[in-house]
């Protein structure tokens, strides 16, 4: 969209526009960009945290890579998200609730660069972390990063299953 013509557009004005069809452009304008706002190159860096660790360590790395994105995708991404974050508000009216935002637009925001049945197996993956952009948008988006703390490693010897050591007294 050209930045004249986006201004010139009423869109709270004319009762026309229906919440669906103007949601669904954006959707596939976002899909028709040549490369995903979160980008090819970080798409395996932002599922990772997804599949495990604490919710606070899922956040903090998630956060870490967004501000590795492109400044434009990240810019464009903080006003998509920030839109989900007002939309999420209103659940109890509209149902669009976190969990279904990021259903909606996980595929649209991110997606691996070639289909693949192991992509498919993270496309739930791709959900959770839309819903992590959407619960910590202003974090996310207007904190730099905590680079000087990483997640502290777990320091257990013994194999998970392992029972506990006896004392030898």
């Amino acid at each position: 969209m050209d930045a004249k013509t986006c201004d010139e557009v009423d869109l709270e004005g004319n009762t026309e526009w229906e919440v669906k069809t103007i949601t669904s452009t954006v959707k596939q304008y976002l899909r028709s960009l040549p490369e995903p706002l979160m980008t090819y190159e970080l798409h395996g860096e932002f599922i990772t945290p997804a599949k495990s660790g604490s919710p606070e360590s899922r956040v903090k790395v998630i956060h870490s890579f967004v501000h590795k994105l492109p400044e434009k995708n990240k810019e464009m991404l903080d006003i998509v998200v920030k839109h989900l974050a007002n939309v999420s508000d209103h659940a109890k009216k509209n149902l669009m609730t976190v969990a279904n935002l990021g259903v909606v637009f996980g595929p649209t925001l991110m997606r691996p660069q070639e289909e693949t049945v192991a992509g498919l197996m993270d496309l739930k993956f791709q959900n959770i972390v839309v819903e992590i952009l959407i619960e910590n948008h202003e974090k996310i988006f207007h904190m730099l990063p905590d680079t000087y703390f990483p997640e502290p490693m777990p320091v257990s010897i013994s194999p998970p299953n392992a029972p506990p050591r006896q004392s030898r007294r």
